[in-house]
């Protein structure tokens, strides 16, 4: 004995005559059975379902593919009589009172419609995805759902309950013909042109025959055959199973039946963007309006950025100025300091010299001399006590890293490089060295600032963007090396000479003070200072002792 579920739309006294030739024949074709029918609402189809009390069910598509869990098998697909086909032969229709005043599916927003079960196929389903194609969602009107049979609808809509009602195509059609309302009374919305019904959507595929569960395979094989010869006034009633694209395309785009896939996302994107689309316009307003604030703010940062540097440029240009300012001030002070302290007895040697040519008297004449060369050692002592305050010991020397040092040089001389237009490489080894920190810097310091000045003097014979300085720092077995490599011209050769013979004071002529501080200090460090002349420019050498 095998259960039949019927999806009763319209009730089951109804359902019972439309389906009765189908019992009949799947009873006449296969005598040692009984197959015996029940008419169920979608939710009873559902309930009778998972308590395994059904055989074989016949549904619409929709309904067939949300209950694919239930291991549904499809034998036949049903051929409606008002269409001769199965792969087109549901739809839906909306339909208003004939007197409304609604003519278009845009008045409907904030309107009562009515509609049978949320998941219904031609009662909910179809009419509201084409509601949605025209821009009205179901978020913008009222829903009603009555629930089943169907005929209820028809009379809210005829007794003025609800302003619409979405009901399956032909159901106006079949009611009218049962006398049970006058199809004077409906009108039609969105109707689709050349149709045996009113209806309002495309057709979709029709009704299915399916096994539930794991049926023995030859009764199925007698059911499927019996389905397929089976004839109504000359006309098959069932046909072979057909494709359900279109449906499973609109359960996944309402979010129902199998998982949706990558199309089905894109599809309910694209609505969610029609349906929301002036809280996103002023969502993306916001974020242009936050990029154009971002901009604006950078371009502001830039801008101070440039000025910062402009005006640190400014105050070392200050400083090197008050620097060679207090330079000239001190070599004057000490200049003067001296022609002061010498005035007094080199007057008294004149003056002892001139009275010894006066005077006959030999004893007068050893003292004048003697005088002399007092004068003299005192003239000698002067200049002694100025040597000493002039090499007066350095500092205590103490370990630091010379990359680091040189990292803060070169930072230092970043921004006038940048206004000369000139590129600082560095190429710094890790290491401590155990010196004196001030002394070293002051020597750098001076090198790399020799190097700009010469950049600076040559700025119109250079292209700029082949204006560097080269600040190399590597240790050597017996100490360190720091390179400072310009390619802005050489120097005259005799200072180069004059540096390599470590010539005493009297003979740096023509060196810059700059240069003349560092080669002292190089040599007070027990280093070795060296310039060379390459093809483009100079090479300065600088070599520092371990200990």
């Amino acid at each position: 004995h095998y259960q039949v579920g019927f999806l009763a739309v319209r009730g089951e006294s109804q359902a019972r005559s439309t389906w009765e030739p189908t019992l009949m024949a799947l009873n006449e074709a296969i005598p040692h059975h009984q197959f015996s029918g029940r008419y169920l609402t979608q939710t009873e189809l559902d309930k009778a379902l998972n308590n395994d009390e059904l055989d074989f069910l016949v549904t619409n598509p929709a309904h067939f593919m949300l209950s694919r869990g239930q291991l549904l098998s499809w034998l036949a697909s049903y051929l409606d009589p008002r269409y001769g086909q199965a792969r087109a032969s549901v739809a839906g229709t909306l339909l208003v009172r004939a007197d409304s005043k609604i003519v278009e599916p845009e008045q409907l927003r904030s309107q009562l419609v009515g509609a049978v079960q949320d998941e219904a196929f031609g009662g909910y389903l179809l009419v509201a995805e084409q509601l949605r194609r025209q821009g009205v969602f179901m978020d913008d009107i009222k829903l009603h759902f009555s629930g089943y049979p169907i005929d209820a609808l028809m009379y809210l809509l005829r007794d003025g309950a609800v302003s619409a009602a979405m009901v399956p195509s032909c159901l106006l059609e079949d009611m009218s013909a049962e006398g049970l309302i006058n199809p004077a009374d409906f009108r039609a919305l969105m109707q689709e042109e050349d149709s045996h019904c009113a209806r309002s959507t495309p057709l979709y595929p029709g009704w299915s025959f399916a096994s539930v569960g794991n049926p023995d395979e030859p009764i199925l094989r007698a059911v499927t055959q019996a389905l397929l010869s089976l004839e109504v006034e000359g006309a098959p009633q069932w046909g072979a199973p057909i494709r359900l694209d279109e449906v499973a395309q609109l359960l996944m785009a309402w979010q129902l039946g199998p998982e949706p896939e990558s199309v089905a996302h894109v599809t309910l994107l694209q609505q969610f963007i029609k349906q929301h689309w002036p809280w996103l316009g002023g969502f993306l307003l916001l974020v242009v309006a936050l990029l154009l604030h971002h901009s604006w703010v950078r371009a502001l940062l830039h801008r101070r950025t440039k000025e910062c540097a402009t005006l640190h440029h400014q105050v070392n240009q200050k400083e090197q100025a008050l620097a060679q300012a207090r330079q000239r001030m001190l070599m004057g002070e000490m200049a003067t300091g001296l022609a002061h302290e010498l005035n007094q007895p080199l007057s008294a040697i004149q003056a002892y010299a001139q009275a010894g040519e006066l005077l006959s008297d030999p004893q007068q004449q050893n003292a004048a001399f003697q005088h002399i060369v007092t004068e003299t050692e005192r003239g000698a002592a002067i200049i002694r006590r100025f040597r000493q305050w002039a090499t007066q010991p350095l500092p205590s020397a103490e370990a630091f890293e010379l990359a680091e040092l040189g990292e803060e040089l070169v930072a230092r001389m970043l921004p006038r490089a940048q206004e000369v237009g000139v590129r600082l490489i560095t190429d710094l080894a890790p290491g401590s060295l155990l010196s004196v920190r001030p002394a070293v810097e002051q020597i750098l310091n001076n090198l790399l600032g020799n190097a700009l000045d010469a950049h600076e003097r040559l700025r119109e014979q250079t292209a700029l963007s082949q204006r560097r300085i080269l600040l190399q720092v590597m240790p050597t077995d017996t100490g360190w090396q720091v390179m400072i490599e310009d390619n802005a011209g050489g120097v005259d050769p005799a200072i180069i000479t004059t540096l390599q013979q470590d010539l005493p004071a009297s003979h740096y002529h023509g060196m810059g003070i700059g240069l003349l501080v560092s080669h002292r200090l190089v040599l007070r460090l027990r280093g070795k200072l060296s310039l060379y002349n390459t093809e483009q420019g100079t090479q300065a050498i600088v070599f520092f002792p371990k200990e």
